[in-house]
């Protein structure tokens, strides 16, 4: 796919299609070859084009950060992306980096709401259900969970009245729906939309095709995920995988004093 270098051209990608996903299955049996590469803020990395609107936070999760951390080049590449954005629009940072502890939490949170779903789930399948959004939290070094690698990226975008695109799902809600395809799928099958899925569909192509152009995959199963460098990633794109776990403890000071460096300018 050619390199935008317009910002009109993104307009474009509306109509143009999301053709099939490739699903990361497999992942865990992917090398990682570490690059090493520091966790930096978003914050703190362009925040007239990319803005930290962190979830789970918000959402009360006790092992959460107010702050949305990911690796130094995908932040680069985040900046790319929103220089192609219609003018005025951002990127709208949902969640990034997480600690294992947030993982778990996620995990188990999820895993007890389907639990009360469908109590007749045995344990095994109840796992199984809950991973098919949710990756299982792991300390393996060489299987860590997409997010822990600071290379899972969960995302939106906002428009220059600054609202929020409507994506036809909310984040992190788990139904068919929120399938990245799911609106290109139905327009296949019943060879038309309703006016406001058809602005769903729009909607989402933009958010795909911005971040699928610098060099992002897509998770199909969720709108909002897009992963740079991981297991995820390398599955997908063929590669070795760059990322693997990492830990906001051992980039504290490097996050501190790029903050620092943002109140000062």
């Amino acid at each position: 796919m050619r390199f935008l270098k317009r910002q009109s051209d993104l307009s474009n990608y509306a109509f143009l299609p999301i053709f099939p996903l490739k699903n990361p299955e497999g992942w865990r049996e992917i090398d990682i070859h570490e690059c090493g590469e520091s966790l930096v803020p978003l914050s703190a990395v362009s925040p007239d084009q990319i803005v930290v609107d962190s979830w789970y936070y918000k959402e009360g999760y006790s092992n959460a950060m107010k702050e949305c951390c990911v690796r130094e080049t995908v932040a680069q590449q985040l900046c790319k992306a929103s220089e192609m954005l219609p003018m005025g629009w951002k990127i709208v940072i949902f969640d990034a980096w997480r600690s294992l502890e947030l993982q778990q939490q996620i995990f188990e949170k999820y895993k007890a709401k389907l639990k009360r779903k469908y109590p007749e789930f045995s344990k095994h399948k109840l796992n199984q259900e809950v991973q098919k959004y949710v990756s299982l939290p792991s300390s393996n070094s060489s299987s860590p969970s997409p997010h822990v690698s600071g290379g899972a990226v969960d995302l939106s975008l906002r428009d220059d009245s600054g609202k929020n695109l409507d994506m036809g799902t909310e984040f992190d809600t788990f139904y068919d729906e929120s399938y990245t395809r799911y609106y290109e799928s139905k327009l296949e099958q019943d060879g038309k939309l309703s006016r406001r899925e058809q602005k769903w569909l729009e909607n989402r192509r933009i958010l795909f095709h911005a971040l699928t152009c610098v060099g992002f995959t897509n998770f199909p199963e969720e709108w909002w995920h897009f992963d740079y460098g991981n297991q995820f990633w390398a599955r997908i794109k063929g590669k070795e995988a760059i990322y693997g776990i990492t830990s906001f403890n051992e980039n504290r000071a490097i996050c501190k004093r790029s903050l620092a460096h943002r109140k000062e300018s």
